[in-house]
């Protein structure tokens, strides 16, 4: 273990984090933290072959609206992609705040931070490399590409799927059923508009929303690559479809994969479509990874 996770491991002691995981069944050890005054959860999945000695990816799976970290199926696909495809990653799923969604929606409002304080706890555990795999799917998508696009020192490929809402490089404010906002901070401060957008999204007028759904990507995100998903059977595969083509725009290395999905089921006539989701973006990462 180098200087920097020893320094970290002697922090993540100090917080009692509880420890102590084990490889090979596919079920996640779950963890307890206090995170600004309260405890908060996240869930650790080990590959197969787990090596204590080797350097891993972290690669963070952000579930959707309602979810937890835990049961996430999505991280659990993902968990076994990875070990059929031998990406060296230990796979993280946080459970992240859905009671005030739009933390969640517009990271830099309150779940960047947390997720930051993850990633410092499970640095003091592994041997990790210093930047993150990060993918999401709904609400985790929206987390997902803005926490990228702010934090380019931190994230080395991402993969946002079926986002409701999107924030192009530029700064512009894509909405599920609606398509770009001309003028984000009117828009979302007057309360008229509320009937122009899913009433699922309604919390988007939000005045913290307003201040920073029209931010641009800092200085280096166009160094990322990206994988943007979303079924074509998804009122979202328009506003998907804008948003890379805003990468495009802006430089971005980029793929796009149309799954033929509606949102959010995972069973049924489209099971196997669902199935793409996780292939996908597992060979999304190990080919930027190798």
């Amino acid at each position: 273990m180098n200087v920097w996770n020893r320094m970290i491991a002697a922090s993540v002691i100090a917080l009692g984090l509880q420890v102590g995981v084990s490889a090979g069944d596919g079920k996640p050890a779950t963890y307890t933290f206090r995170h600004k005054g309260n405890d908060r959860v996240y869930s650790v999945f080990l590959p197969k072959d787990f090596d204590p000695d080797a350097t891993y990816w972290p690669l963070v799976v952000v579930h959707g609206g309602g979810g937890r970290g835990k049961t996430n199926p999505k991280a659990i696909a993902m968990r076994q992609v990875a070990d059929e495809f031998n990406l060296p990653a230990i796979l993280i799923a946080p459970d992240f705040i859905v009671n005030d969604r739009n933390v969640s929606r517009f990271p830099m409002l309150g779940e960047e931070a947390f997720l930051k304080a993850v990633l410092l706890q499970v640095r003091g555990q592994f041997n990790f490399r210093p930047k993150i795999l990060l993918t999401g799917y709904s609400m985790g998508g929206q987390f997902t590409h803005r926490f990228a696009l702010g934090n380019p020192d931190l994230v080395h490929a991402c993969a946002p799927l079926a986002a409701g809402t999107w924030t192009t490089p530029g700064g512009r404010l894509l909405i599920e059923d609606y398509g770009e906002v001309e003028n984000a901070r009117a828009f979302l401060s007057s309360r008229k508009n509320v009937t122009k957008i899913p009433a699922r999204l309604s919390g988007l007028f939000d005045a913290r929303v307003a201040k920073v759904a029209e931010r641009p990507a800092a200085k280096g995100a166009e160094k990322i690559p990206f994988l943007v998903m979303c079924g074509t059977l998804d009122t979202r595969w328009s506003i998907a479809k804008e948003f890379a083509s805003s990468l495009k725009t802006s430089g971005f290395s980029f793929q796009t994969e149309w799954p033929v999905t509606p949102h959010g089921s995972k069973g049924g006539k489209h099971k196997a479509e669902f199935a793409r989701y996780p292939q996908r973006v597992i060979e999304f990462f190990t080919k930027h990874t190798e």
